[in-house]
């Protein structure tokens, strides 16, 4: 592991009893804005430092939970460090309506539309997307990882070559996106099977009795070296169905959804990501959870990346060191971490959680999912948004750091992940929406410390 440590410095004020005195202490000394005037009660000076030894790791924690995820993710993402991450999809789809067809009517096609939602990496490359129908059901009472894989046909329903085209248009501030779609004809054979089961009622009104005879559907491309990780929109993507009646001129249609919510239907479908990642260069030893990569192997720099379960992880050695043989009162404290300075803001990750970690660098877990620190004042995850202009992501660890100084938590470091998130449940869990990543300078963490020490 590598240390970042320089020098200590510590500026004091002499020890000074607050009643009578105060206007005489605040002219002496120069005392931070985010102390309090409730901190002058304390018998024995007030004291700042930022140069804790911080040390910074990359890591590989237990699989990501996935399910009911907002993005789909398909095809193959390269990062000369991070290396190959790849993502298939499986999910149910079901329609509303009814397919109110005949025993003369004439399939016409079967359309798949996929709404773009975002990508990383090259979409300049032809991708060959492929649809396989699964043999085994999804459930939304299954909890699915990254690493859960359903039976599914090895024949196709569905292929189509393209090359990415996420964007349609871009307003003129370049704040505003609009997403194009990927539309491709689905196989004519499967598009007649649909149409068949109009004269079984359970299976042509849609809902648990379509996905009863229809288990789901499973998307992937084959693996390129240098490609793009595409994202789609379940809410707005679909596959139609159109056909026609002898005699009659209209073309009907009906739509199967991947999301079905409406004010009259509110149903979730069962759907998960399945993310494989493949390391390469400085990381290509984490293979296995708790495994982990000083950043001193890395160039000073270590990873956190969403969907893989790369993480970063912090420690602080010498903490203890600041109170020696008395005792402290933390007043504030923040963990600043600094981003490379070549990111992309638009494919970085936004915001960042801190969770509690052993010895063997394995995520701590209660009842409720991830053991997480708590925001200050509050019982919500501890998370911090990145500053786009100074690069860097602030969290306010007071509490956690006091119960560290007095030894009421182990200080075994924390680890950095995306941000948590919460299922119907309540449970905490990282949810593997996407593959962006985000690299930490090593040399710029900082914990910044204003605390007090007081009498026994």
């Amino acid at each position: 592991m590598t240390s970042i440590s320089s020098k200590k410095h510590t500026w004091k004020c002499p020890a000074i009893k607050w009643v009578g005195i105060l206007s005489l202490f605040l002219a002496s000394c120069e005392t931070p804005k985010e102390i309090g005037d409730d901190l002058f009660s304390v018998e024995v000076g007030l004291n700042y430092s930022d140069t804790i030894t911080v040390k910074s790791s990359t890591v590989l924690i237990d699989s990501i939970y996935t399910g009911a995820t907002g993005s789909l993710l398909v095809g193959s993402f390269q990062h000369p460090v991070l290396g190959l991450s790849e993502s298939a999809f499986f999910t149910q789809v079901s329609n509303i309506d009814t397919l109110f067809a005949k025993s003369t009517s004439v399939f016409d096609s079967l359309t798949m539309r996929l709404t773009y939602s975002g990508y990383q990496g090259d979409t300049t490359k032809a991708q060959t997307l492929s649809v396989h129908r699964l043999l085994d059901s999804l459930s939304r009472n299954t909890d699915y990882f990254s690493t859960s894989t359903i039976r599914h046909e090895a024949t196709t329903l569905g292929r189509h070559t393209f090359i990415p085209r996420p964007i349609r248009t871009k307003a003129m501030n370049g704040d505003s996106i609009q997403f194009d779609t990927l539309r491709f004809r689905m196989s004519d054979a499967f598009g007649k099977e649909l149409l068949a089961n109009y004269a079984d009622p359970k299976v042509a009104a849609g809902s648990k009795g379509f996905r009863d005879f229809f288990p789901g559907l499973l998307f992937k491309t084959a693996p390129i070296s240098s490609g793009a990780m595409i994202g789609f929109n379940p809410g707005y993507s679909r596959m139609t169905l159109y056909f026609r009646n002898p005699g009659d001129p209209k073309q009907y249609s009906v739509d199967y959804y991947f999301s079905l919510s409406n004010s009259f239907f509110p149903e979730l479908l069962a759907r998960f990501n399945q993310i494989k990642s493949t390391k390469a260069g400085a990381l290509a030893s984490l293979k296995n959870p708790g495994d982990i990569v000083p950043s001193t192997a890395s160039n000073g720099i270590t990873y956190i990346q969403a969907g893989t379960g790369v993480a970063t992880k912090v420690e602080f050695p010498s903490l203890l060191n600041l109170k020696g043989n008395r005792n402290i009162a933390v007043n504030k404290a923040e963990l600043v971490l600094t981003a490379a300075d070549n990111i992309d803001l638009q494919q970085t990750l936004g915001q960042l959680s801190i969770v509690e970690t052993n010895a063997t660098n394995r995520t701590l877990r209660n009842s409720y999912g991830l053991k997480y620190l708590l925001s200050e004042g509050g019982a919500s995850v501890i998370t911090a948004a990145i500053d786009s202009r100074s690069r860097t992501y602030t969290f306010n660890v007071t509490t956690a750091m006091q119960s560290l100084l007095v030894g009421k938590q182990p200080n075994n470091g924390w680890l950095i992940t995306p941000a948590l998130t919460a299922n119907s449940a309540g449970n905490t869990r990282i949810i593997n929406e996407s593959t962006r990543f985000v690299p930490l300078q090593a040399m710029k963490a900082r914990l910044k410390i204003y605390y007090s020490y007081i009498a026994k």
